[in-house]
């Protein structure tokens, strides 16, 4: 007996042992599989830029389509020539890209490219005529690619169509297709199989960003509605209600509840840039740490200026005083970097100029107003 259970306990612990090895194993196949096949703006150097028929350095990079994960990179290399790079899991299918004035499919252009299972890549031109296979015509198209610039890597599981357009400025509208899983255009007629996915994103070519989806009627996309949530809730209202609450105590109680109504509309609408903003894709933007990390620093102060309302002291109290200067210099510091973060997210998003001179105008009339105030107490102190 002692010696079966001398066997069985040997037994056991080998299986454990073996058990451990092969899960080792399996994880570090996984994760250099999961290495090699993907890829991100935060590579230093682009893996195949060496088999690539131009210079890739300095390109801009955004990642396009999280979901089927495509990273986009692109320069305007030249008087009127724009060169791209996109980026996609290579499956044995074809990956595109289209532009468009309007955001629609049918009557755009798209650059479509694929590898074979021998690794011969193949990069063709299509006109998107209509929804069907049959309505997507090949080595047609609007584009205007320039010649002996296009090219297909298939390297690490992943698939680097490279091309390059003859164009002032490219349209503002991508549109993003992914074709089915191991089924690609016919070798002779270059027919393209029914994508298995799409998508259509207008594209800010200066900042990097994608507005929201094209064709949804979405006039204003999430990173706007960002934008302004923080332009109203901190930007605007906060200053406002520190003006009600400065200069308007003549009208007491209505300065006191006036000025809390205004202060709590504009925490609420800050809260909602704030949750919106962490939902933003932020690769390839310069500043953008610098603008959440001022983000954050404000909503701590408004939170703090909301809880300390909370445990206000009576008039007649002794540290009254105290609470007085802590909530009026935390509140002017909040507003100070609220300002300085809105012009800072606007530059960030290369807005049109319409909003940046729209909220620099306010601005200006809300010290002009603060100077004119102060004016107005110093002459009635000397009174």
């Amino acid at each position: 007996m002692a010696v079966c259970s001398g066997r069985t306990t040997s037994s056991g612990s080998t299986a454990r042992l073996l058990l451990l090895a092969l899960s080792l194993l399996g994880l570090c196949v996984a994760l250099s599989h999961q290495q090699s096949t993907t890829d991100s703006c935060a590579t230093a150097k682009l893996a195949v830029a060496s088999l690539v028929p131009f210079d890739s350095t300095a390109f801009r990079c955004t990642a396009a389509w999280k979901q089927q994960d495509f990273v986009l990179r692109y320069k305007n290399t030249g008087p009127s020539e724009w060169s791209f790079i996109l980026s996609a899991p290579d499956k044995g299918s074809y990956v595109a890209v289209g532009f468009s004035g309007k955001g629609k499919m049918v009557g755009s252009s798209a650059v479509v490219g694929w590898a074979s299972t021998g690794g011969k890549g193949t990069v063709k031109q299509y006109y998107l005529g209509g929804k069907s296979p049959d309505e997507v015509t090949p080595n047609k198209g609007l584009l205007k690619l320039v010649k002996n610039s296009s090219v297909v890597v298939s390297r690490s599981g992943r698939l680097y169509v490279a091309f390059q357009l003859s164009t002032d400025y490219p349209q503002p509208y991508l549109i993003y297709a992914v074709g089915p899983d191991g089924n690609l255009p016919d070798t002779r007629t270059l027919q393209l199989p029914m994508h298995q996915s799409m998508v259509s994103r207008s594209f800010n070519y200066t900042s990097g960003m994608t507005y929201g989806t094209a064709g949804s009627g979405d006039a204003f996309p999430t990173e706007r509605k960002h934008g302004l949530l923080g332009m109203m809730g901190w930007g605007v209202l906060m200053p406002i209600g520190m003006i009600t609450a400065r200069y308007f105590r003549q009208l007491d109680p209505c300065w006191f509840y006036s000025h809390m109504a205004i202060q709590v509309t504009g925490f609420g609408l800050g809260i909602a840039a704030i949750v919106l903003g962490f939902r933003l894709n932020e690769d390839g933007l310069k500043n953008v740490d610098v603008h959440k990390a001022l983000g954050i620093a404000i909503l701590a102060m408004a939170t703090l200026q909301v809880m300390a309302i909370l445990a206000r002291p009576d008039k007649t109290s002794k540290v009254r005083r105290f609470w007085n200067w802590y909530h009026h210099n935390i509140g002017r510091a909040a507003i100070l970097l609220a300002i300085g973060n809105v012009f800072l997210g606007l530059s960030i998003a290369q807005e049109i100029s319409a909003y940046i001179v729209s909220y620099g105008v306010f601005v200006a009339v809300w010290v002009v107003a603060i100077a004119a105030f102060e004016m107005k107490r110093c002459y009635a102190d000397d009174d």
